[in-house]
């Protein structure tokens, strides 16, 4: 498969580089044995179930017509399907272009999924078997997914597939949290703008603030305060910075139907010394106690970037919610701040 590789100065951009080139889980050869690793895949279940299905192929009223090929030469088969599956009630023609971009492009993944849950076709599980026999994949992640869907399928009940729902790779998990991160950011950029609709100038221009300085945070710590050493190591950072951002839409929301936050049991300045006093013992320790890939630097990065987002939480929440002391926001921002730091002092 042709994956970008994700950049730390932004891994969103990343995400979105990698998603592009799915357009690659496609078959050189049936089954798909290209990331198998080992050899005698022939010899197996999956393998024979695989085959039994070979010449599955898509009516021919559902291939693009020719006059619509070349304008599917770039289109992106997966960002296609979950965005299209997001929207309130798709279509039978919501899902064409989906489909002809996924043949196009070769997509296997895609077609898989389509033509197991039914969107804008009729279900078809010998080319949903075919499509995923044509996906690469690691050996444990074919045998569990042709499996799942002879189970889906046993006694004719068609249940519906995800290309998520079978992964067993470090590497497949930061794919799957990157078309999760990708989704959740589609909402909340959907939500951003129709608050920003109801906002003054004043307002906007706070929150519009706010917004870059979370984002800038929430990189730092996905890719400067995570453990990225492990196969898994894009798929926790994407989902750290997805969780930050997550956070700053829950608050909002919250905030936004008056249900403010109220002055907690210990006073600011108490929690502005612990986190002194956290930072202090987290970069005094040695490297080696530092989680995976994380280092002092990194971390004093991300200790930047987070006062530069406490500071634009305050000033929108001075514009937007003028009843709220800034003593109270400050209390909460840097209670979560001192969570974090506990944990990069974890053994």
């Amino acid at each position: 498969m042709r994956f970008h590789v994700f950049s730390n100065k932004s891994l969103l951009l990343g995400l979105l580089a990698l998603l592009a080139g799915q357009s690659a889980i496609a078959q050189s050869s049936y089954p798909n044995t290209s990331a198998m690793g080992v050899g005698h895949a022939e010899t197996t279940a999956w393998y024979g179930a695989c085959m039994k299905v070979a010449k599955a192929a898509p009516p021919a009223a559902e291939l693009p017509p020719p006059s619509a090929v070349a304008g599917l030469q770039r289109c992106e088969p997966i960002d296609l399907y979950y965005d299209t599956k997001s929207m309130s009630a798709p279509k039978p023609a919501d899902w064409q272009p989906v489909r002809q971009c996924a043949i196009v492009q070769k997509n296997s993944a895609v077609l898989m999924m389509l033509y197991q849950n039914g969107l804008g076709v009729v279900r078809n599980p010998a080319l949903a078997l075919k499509s995923a026999c044509s996906i690469d994949a690691a050996p444990a992640e074919m045998e569990g997914r042709v499996a799942h869907l002879q189970k889906l399928n046993a006694s004719g009940a068609h249940g519906d597939i995800d290309l998520c729902d079978d992964i067993t790779s470090g590497y497949m998990m930061g794919v799957c949290s990157g078309i999760d991160a990708r989704q959740k950011q589609r909402a909340r950029t959907e939500a951003g703008s129709k608050l920003n609709q109801t906002l003054p100038a004043a307002a906007q221009i706070a929150l519009q603030a706010l917004q870059q300085a979370t984002d800038k945070f929430a990189t730092a710590r996905g890719a400067k305060e995570t453990d990225m050493s492990g196969t898994a190591g894009s798929s926790m950072a994407i989902d750290t910075k997805t969780s930050e951002m997550e956070l700053l839409a829950h608050d909002l929301r919250q905030y936004e139907q008056g249900q403010l936050p109220k002055a907690g049991k210990v006073d600011a300045a108490t929690l502005d010394k612990q986190l002194n006093l956290l930072y202090g013992k987290v970069m005094k320790q040695p490297p080696a106690d530092y989680p995976g890939a994380v280092s002092k630097e990194g971390i004093r990065a991300t200790q930047r970037s987070w006062l530069v987002y406490r500071d634009a939480w305050l000033r929108y929440g001075a514009v937007r919610f003028p009843s709220v002391p800034a003593d109270t926001w400050l209390a909460l921002l840097t209670a979560r701040r001192n969570a974090q730091l506990e944990e990069l002092l974890q053994p």
